[in-house]
């Protein structure tokens, strides 16, 4: 069963573009990192340190050379072991840009819907030195601002990705096409339509009805991913990509309630100030971005 932090809303990470959700960098802890959750995926690789990180409450043990891949929505703290802090390459990004790939090769889709694959690996020297350079490309690249930028950030992500799942698969001795063993539909392709189209009037029954599934089964699949119901998720990417806008540009804050599917300032306002525990003005004043840091 998924444990859920007390705080159940969406990890807010401003500094992510709208319009290029994707973010590398290298990071520190010195001792914990509090339970949190967000809907974009992570990609990591220990560099330096030992610790835990703890999964929808399965502990991990993390060290030099383990590389980590998580879902969205997977509730994960740290917990560092070691004298010294733990250091890891990062990466984070939105499911979209995985979902763009997928005419680079079917089998990338199954780093979505293959959830019987462990999250982690723990690489040999040979391997960590492999996944290293890749990140360190994308952190090169990232800090750059050369023609072709974004396209090769994709390419070098996806490459990653790619060699990650090849060591995690051959480690762990997993069929190249993991069985789905209960036999149902996947709940990634519904919540990447989910993503795509929140600024539509979706409904339970609607989205149930375009995949062909009961509402109480999709349900039940949302809360099982996502730890919240279907409204609830719903205006949690809703909320999510409007702070994106608050914090990233001008918009009057009624054009941004309804670029991010509400029917009206007033609900966004109210819905907004639930999950945030503070008005979208007051967001906006507490998280916008410097000019040089939408560059």
């Amino acid at each position: 069963m998924s444990l859920y932090p007390t705080n159940k809303h969406l990890t807010d990470y401003p500094w992510i573009h709208p319009s290029f959700p994707f973010h590398v960098s290298i990071n520190e802890v010195v001792r914990h990192f509090p339970p949190h959750r967000h809907d974009f995926l992570e990609f990591s690789l220990v560099i330096a340190g030992c610790g835990v990180e703890i999964i929808n409450g399965v502990r991990h043990s993390l060290k030099p050379g383990t590389a980590t891949f998580l879902l969205p929505y997977q509730v994960h703290e740290l917990h560092v072991e070691s004298a010294e802090p733990l250091r890891l390459y990062n990466c984070m990004f939105d499911m979209e840009l995985l979902y763009q790939s997928l005419e680079v090769g079917p089998g990338l889709k199954e780093l979505l819907t293959g959830e019987e694959l462990s999250a982690q690996v723990h690489l040999n020297e040979q391997q960590s030195n492999v996944l290293a350079g890749a990140f360190e490309d994308m952190l090169v690249e990232y800090a750059g601002s050369e023609v072709w930028r974004m396209t090769l950030l994709k390419l070098k992500l996806l490459e990653a990705l790619a060699r990650f799942d090849r060591m995690r698969r051959k480690a762990g001795e997993y069929p190249v096409s993991p069985p789905n063993g209960n036999g149902k539909k996947s709940a990634w392709p519904i919540i990447h339509y989910i993503h795509a189209h929140y600024r539509d009037p979706l409904t339970l029954s609607s989205v149930a009805e375009l995949f062909a599934i009961s509402s109480s089964y999709l349900s039940e699949e949302i809360k099982r991913h996502t730890g919240a119901g279907f409204v609830r998720f719903l205006h949690e990417i809703r909320i999510r990509h409007a702070c994106s806008l608050l914090s990233s540009t001008q918009m009057p804050g009624i054009d941004i309630a309804i670029e991010v599917g509400f029917g009206s300032f007033k609900s966004f306002s109210r819905i907004f100030r639930e999950l945030k525990a503070m008005t979208p003005g007051e967001y906006r004043r507490a998280h916008a971005l410097q000019p040089a840091e939408l560059s």
